[in-house]
């Protein structure tokens, strides 16, 4: 989708102008909103949300306004934000001049050979590329509370130093930027981490699942799950449950019962071959079982779909 471009009449002139006498801006708002109209305004636009909930627009983009929530809006892309008027809404608007950001990441190649700090380099990088995206009007974080705690100290000093205007303030400043960006790198990485991780949780669950559908006519024990997928009884129970709202043995029942169901319906052979081929070795476990997840013993079950 095309970037939506600001009309003229949505140009934030105080914004502009406030850039253009020091680049970085930073205030803290608890009243009803200033700017009730999409606007754009050169520079980027941190925005904070510390208290409240509501939805954010930025270009073409929209995110969701709550508690401990960092929206980064890209130079001259409309946004506006709508707040639910009936809670109270806190939030740090920091709007920081393009290339004063850049030159905040040292943007030069020169500077990271300078620096001779490679890693440390890329992940700064790394961290200039998320927050200017080219590719997209803005980008999104969710922190945690404690993340939030540090950041809103950042900004809390950052608010200060601008208004107040004190000797050696720009470099005040600046340390301060450095800090607020340096804690977001981190902040951005733990996300990514955490991602990472829930989403190979995620995959070991479907071997898990694809495990028990593979091998559910056999007898699986909870040591041979361990074996099988190198990990503890109380963790394999505890990420299965979290991913799937059950437990192994509850999906394997379920999953065996339903198989018997359909072999009931479909073909003659004795109850006692369908419970064993569904992996049930006790027929009257079997026949229990049966009658607890579907209210009817397999017998009552087969003629009562033979009459359909």
């Amino acid at each position: 989708m095309e970037r939506l471009h600001a009309q003229h009449d949505w140009v934030d002139i105080e914004t502009n102008e406030g850039l253009s006498l020091f680049p970085v801006n930073c205030v803290f708002r608890d009243s009803q909103l200033n700017q009730r109209h999409f606007h754009s305004h050169f520079g980027y636009e941190l925005y904070f949300c510390m208290q409240g909930n509501g939805s954010f627009i930025a270009g073409d983009r929209l995110h969701t306004l709550e508690r401990a929530t960092l929206t980064i809006v890209r130079p001259m892309v409309l946004h506006h934000s709508k707040p639910d008027n009936r809670i109270p809404f806190h939030r740090f608007v920091l709007a920081v001049e393009e290339s004063y950001l850049q030159r905040l990441f040292g943007d030069d190649e020169g500077e990271y050979e300078e620096l001779n700090v490679n890693e440390n380099a890329n992940q700064f990088r790394s961290l200039a590329q998320w927050i200017a995206k080219t590719d997209q009007d803005s980008c999104h974080l969710q922190l945690n509370p404690l993340q939030m705690l540090k950041a809103k100290a950042t900004l809390e000093q950052l608010a200060q130093e601008i208004m107040k205007k004190q000797s050696h303030f720009p470099m005040m400043v600046k340390s301060l930027m450095l800090q607020l960006f340096a804690d977001l790198g981190r902040f951005h990485l733990e996300s990514n981490k955490l991602r990472n991780e829930s989403e190979g949780l995620k995959q070991l669950v479907e071997r898990m699942l694809n495990y028990l559908i593979t091998h559910y006519q056999e007898t699986i024990s909870l040591n041979r799950l361990c074996r099988q997928f190198s990990i503890s009884r109380s963790y394999m129970y505890q990420i299965f449950k979290q991913y799937t709202g059950t437990t192994m043995n509850e999906f394997l029942v379920a999953y065996r019962i339903n198989k018997a169901k359909d072999l009931l319906h479909n073909i003659a052979d004795p109850i006692t071959e369908i419970a064993i081929s569904v992996g049930f070795n006790d027929i009257s476990h079997f026949c229990h079982t049966f009658k607890r997840q579907t209210g009817v013993t397999p017998s009552q079950y087969r003629v009562k779909q033979a009459s359909f």
